[in-house]
């Protein structure tokens, strides 16, 4: 976690979860859950497992629309891919593939590490930054999972993701 904003949004939003799961979620288990949340990453921070004065990023909501269309969108393929992969239903070819961004981007090239590491079959292996370019080394379960990653769709939505300016 980047800092402790980050931790208790976490934990809440996982307690939330939980609750909601079992069908229990009353305002009593709320409040519970946010004071809980509240204290383990004031602990945390005292415990100096986060900074205390780092900032507070990931605000945007630009941010976590753009995490979340990437989860739906590969939710069921990436459940086929487990399930291939489970029963060995395809034969599959990794590969590496190398590509070559612009050297001043508008995003933090994290961020599209972070969007290709969501994407079904995808890992981000590799950055090399320079004055000229950045480069990023992609593995790909296989080829078609390459393929089907819409890497100019993925760059514009990050150049839009900064909608308030916090990131």
């Amino acid at each position: 976690m980047l800092n402790i904003f980050n931790l208790f949004l976490f934990l809440l939003l996982l307690w939330a979860m939980f609750m909601l799961a079992a069908g229990h979620l009353t305002w009593l288990y709320l409040v519970f859950g946010v004071i809980a949340s509240a204290l383990v990453s004031l602990v945390s921070m005292r415990l100096k497992l986060i900074e205390k004065n780092s900032e507070l990023l990931y605000l945007s909501l630009g941010f976590y629309r753009h995490f979340f269309m990437i989860f739906v969108n590969n939710f069921l393929s990436s459940l086929f891919l487990i399930i291939n992969l489970a029963f060995r239903k395809k034969d599959l070819h990794p590969t590496l593939h190398r590509i070559k961004l612009g050297a001043n981007l508008r995003f933090n090239p994290a961020l599209l590490m972070a969007s290709f590491n969501m994407s079904t079959g995808l890992f981000c292996v590799g950055v090399k930054e320079n004055a000229k370019e950045n480069e990023m080394l992609i593995h790909a379960i296989d080829p078609s999972y390459f393929k089907k990653c819409d890497f100019q769709k993925i760059c514009l939505n990050l150049r839009n993701i900064n909608d308030d300016n916090l990131i």
